[in-house]
C-alpha cells in the first residue's frame, strides 16, 4: 500500500510539473519576456532536476533540467537585473558545474557553461542577504555549500539565523550540532543535541515524528569522534537495537560506527559482528563496502 501510494504521489507530481511547464510556455508564446512565466519554468525544471537526481538517479537528465532552469532564470535577470531571487538557480548551477570533472563539461547542453565555484558561492551569498522569497532557501543551500567547503564558522552563523525562524525544523538543529562537531567544538555539539532531546521530550510541535534513535545516533557519533568510546557504544547500541525502524543511511552507519568504536577498544569480536550486521543491513551501500574492508583488518583512526 505504501509503495502504491508513493508511486501515485510521484505520478501526480510529475503531471503537475509537466502541466506547469506547458502553461508557462503557452504564456511565453504571447509574451516572451513574462517574468512570472520564466520564473515558473525555472522552478519547474529545477524541481524535475531534483526528482531525476534523488529518485530516478538519472544524473544526465537532472543536469539537463538544471541547465534549463538556469537558462530561464538568467533570462529574468537580463530583463530585470534587480530580480535577485532569480540568481539562486544561477548560483547553484555555477557551483555544481564548477565542481564537475572536465568530461562532464563537454556535454552538449553544458556548452558555454564553464562553471565557477567561487562565483556560485558569492551569488548564493547575495541572494541569502538580499533575496525576497528565496532568501532563506539560499541560506540553507549556502550552509550546505559552506559545510562542503569546510567553512564551518559561516555555516554555524547561517544556522543560528535560520533556527529561530523555523523552530519546528529539527533538521536545522541537528545540522548545527554536526557543524559544531566538525568545527572542533564537541561540547557545543552535545549542547545542541541536548536541546533537540529536550524539545522532543517536551512534545514541541514538529519534534514528535523525530525518532529518539536519530538523536542518539547524532550524540553517539559526536562522542565517537571525540574519543568517548564507552559513551558512543552505549548510544549506538540503543540505535542499532531499532535499526529496522530508521532510514537506511542512519541504520547502516550506526552499525559501522559501533563496530569502529569496538575496534578502537580492542574488542575485535564485537566489531566483526557489527560490520557483518552493517553488510547484511544494506549490502549495496557504500558503507557496507567500507565495512567489508574492516572485516579484513581492524579500523584505525587516521588522526592518531
Amino acid at each position: 500500500r505504501l509503495v502504491s501510494d508513493w508511486s501515485s504521489d510521484v505520478c501526480s507530481s510529475d503531471l503537475a510539473v509537466s502541466r506547469a511547464i506547458a502553461l508557462a510556455q503557452a504564456t511565453l508564446q504571447g509574451k516572451p519576456d513574462d517574468i512570472g512565466a520564466l520564473y515558473a519554468l525555472g522552478i519547474s525544471h529545477g524541481l524535475r532536476a531534483n526528482y531525476n537526481f534523488l529518485v530516478r538517479k538519472a544524473w544526465m537528465d537532472s543536469l539537463r533540467d538544471a541547465t534549463q532552469s538556469r537558462n530561464y532564470h538568467h533570462r529574468i535577470t537580463e530583463v530585470d537585473p534587480t530580480y535577485v531571487d532569480a540568481l539562486l538557480v544561477q548560483g547553484v548551477h555555477d557551483y555544481i558545474v564548477g565542481n564537475l570533472p572536465w568530461h562532464y563539461k563537454m556535454l552538449g547542453f553544458l556548452v558555454g557553461f564553464r562553471g565557477d565555484r567561487e562565483k556560485g558561492i558569492r551569488t548564493l551569498e547575495t541572494v541569502a542577504a538580499k533575496g525576497n522569497r528565496t532568501r532563506d532557501d539560499a541560506a540553507i543551500l549556502l550552509a550546505v555549500v559552506y559545510r562542503r567547503e569546510r567553512k564551518f564558522g559561516p555555516a554555524i552563523a547561517l544556522l543560528d539565523r535560520l533556527i529561530p525562524k523555523y523552530p519546528r525544523n529539527y533538521l536545522l538543529r541537528l545540522e548545527l550540532a554536526q557543524m559544531h562537531s566538525d568545527n572542533g567544538n564537541g561540547e557545543a555539539a552535545l549542547r545542541a543535541i541536548a536541546e533537540v532531546e529536550k524539545l522532543k521530550q517536551e512534545a514541541t510541535p514538529g519534534f514528535a515524528r523525530l525518532p529518539v534513535e536519530k538523536i542518539l545516533y547524532y550524540r553517539g557519533t559526536v562522542k565517537f569522534w571525540y574519543r568517548d568510546y564507552p559513551g558512543a557504544i552505549a548510544d549506538l547500541q540503543r540505535v542499532t537495537a531499532r535499526a529496522g525502524e530508521l532510514d537506511p543511511n542512519t541504520g547502516v552507519t550506526a552499525w559501522m560506527r559501533l563496530g569502529q568504536a569496538h575496534d578502537l577498544r580492542g574488542e575485535r569480536a564485537h566489531a566483526l559482528n557489527c560490520y557483518r550486521r552493517a553488510v547484511a543491513y544494506a549490502p549495496e551501500s557504500g558503507v557496507a563496502r567500507e565495512c567489508q574492508s574492516y572485516l579484513r583488518r581492524p579500523f584505525r583512526r587516521t588522526d592518531e
